[in-house]
């Protein structure tokens, strides 16, 4: 039998927050901003998740600790 490995993973999770009511194009933007970067970490757009939280679009994906950058 075959026991699966347990381990502990640290994430940071990328987060941007777009107030809402917001335009089609400030939506947009968002978007194209989320695809970017996932693209250049070479990552699926599908990694990405959209929610409306407290009046605000959320578009946020998970990223390893070690791969955060400050800015």
């Amino acid at each position: 039998m075959t026991t699966a490995t347990r381990r502990t993973v640290h994430l940071t999770r990328t987060e941007h927050a777009l107030p809402l009511p917001a335009s089609l194009l400030d939506v947009a933007d968002l978007l194209d901003t989320v695809r970017a970067e996932l693209n250049r970490a070479d990552r699926p757009v599908a990694d990405a998740e959209l929610r409306v939280v407290e009046g605000e679009l959320l578009a946020f994906y998970d990223v390893p600790r070690a791969a955060v950058v400050n800015r």
